[in-house]
């Protein structure tokens, strides 16, 4: 049974402390990360946001360790350079238009897109899964292309925009179909029908390179691996890890699949986008389209389906205790977007407090105003931090 390695990557909103509007900190935040943490950040799109990556995982046990170590890290670097990092697909409060990273590749990316790149001020979880070779990557992606749907809706995460709600579970969703190469792929026959396809879409200008291919699940461009990267980032950890864990059992199921020269079901890209902005609406307690069925159904069934589908898989590489986990998690408390919903009315600090990326994990010592910066040892601490703070431009990608 092939058991394959996972990685997972999370994008984090950077906030003001107290009004939760969009901060443009990404400077301060990677330096001071590495310098007190030892943590190498990546810069996003926008100057609001940074990006994390776990190590190369063997199980959802290893993946839940590194989440857990690196959004503790991630929430206290954001407190000592004087914002906070929350853990959602959209900002929740103010604008939706973020300040443009000082890189080649993003400054080239705002003069292609214009409006668009500035307005991608969102942030996703990417799972990637170790596959054997670029041709059964392919394969692999058009047997997740059906399930889709459900892996969006597990971690839909961003129901407000502007401080209103805007009727979806996953308004990043909306945000991010605007992308002339976005959404569901086409069903692909083999690695070269692929390749085809990303060179007359690159040669039509409608994306940089392979990098900026940004289909919902996708093959690496430079690693025999799978990414799947329809989700919001997770609410919380137990969520994310669901989710990892789900997409590990999905890819290993459809690597079998393909070794035996089962075919994946041609779903067409119409319907598939269909469903998926329907799972997107309606998240974890609505219904979505089943394109294996052409029935709508609630979601909580499709992901019961999905579970069940890959349970042997599951339950041979240890995953089925998290899965568990993480499926319970959504039962008793609703997805993010629910309990983004249900904490608004308590306020800004509510929600900031619900989506704070380290909220359980966060030590009751720590504060917004500093983190272990108290006496003369904080004096130091600070003097330490504004150091790295003025080196932090040198580090940028």
């Amino acid at each position: 049974m092939w058991s394959p390695t996972v990685g997972v990557e999370e994008e984090f909103l950077l906030v003001h402390p107290v009004t939760g509007l969009p901060v443009n900190r990404s400077d301060e935040v990677v330096a001071v990360a590495r310098e007190f943490f030892g943590l190498g950040l990546d810069y996003e799109l926008t100057m609001a946001q940074v990006e994390t990556n776990t190590p190369v995982c063997g199980d959802a046990e290893q993946v839940r360790h590194e989440l857990i170590s690196t959004r503790r890290a991630v929430g206290k670097a954001a407190r000592m350079a004087g914002c906070r990092a929350i853990a959602v697909g959209a900002p929740p409060l103010g604008d939706e238009v973020g300040m443009i990273t000082d890189s080649l590749r993003y400054r080239r990316l705002a003069r292609e897109f214009g409006a668009l790149a500035a307005q991608q001020l969102i942030c996703g979880c990417h799972v990637h899964v170790a596959v054997p070779d670029r041709e059964t990557a392919v394969q692999v992606c058009n047997h997740v292309r059906p399930w889709l749907p459900v892996l969006g809706a597990i971690a839909a995460n961003s129901p407000f925009s502007r401080g209103n709600d805007t009727g979806f579970a996953s308004w990043r969703s909306m945000i991010w179909s605007r992308w002339p190469v976005s959404g569901p792929p086409p069903y692909f026959t083999s690695w070269q029908h692929y390749e085809s396809v990303c060179d007359t879409v690159i040669e039509a200008g409608t994306a940089l390179d392979r990098g900026s291919i940004y289909w919902d699940v996708r093959p690496s461009a430079h690693l025999p691996t799978v990414e799947v990267r329809i989700a919001d980032v997770a609410a919380s950890v137990d969520e994310a890890v669901l989710l990892a864990a789900l997409v590990r059992a999905l890819v290993a199921t459809a690597v079998m699949d393909v070794e035996r020269g089962v075919l994946a079901v041609p779903v067409p890209p119409e319907m598939l986008r269909q469903a998926c902005w329907r799972a997107a609406r309606d998240g974890i307690a609505g219904r979505a389209w089943d394109v294996l069925s052409s029935r709508l159904l609630p979601v909580r069934r499709l992901l019961d389906d999905l579970v069940r589908r890959l349970r042997p898989v599951l339950d041979a590489n240890g995953d089925l205790p998290l899965v568990e986990r993480g499926l319970e998690v959504l039962r008793r408390n609703g997805g993010g977007a629910d309990r983004q919903r249900r904490a608004c009315g308590g306020g800004v600090e509510s929600l900031l407090g619900l989506l704070d990326v380290d909220g359980p994990e966060r030590s009751s010592d720590d504060s917004l105003a500093a983190v272990g910066m108290s006496g003369e040892s904080g004096h130091r601490e600070r003097r330490r931090a504004r150091t790295a703070l003025r080196g932090g431009v040198a580090g940028r990608a």
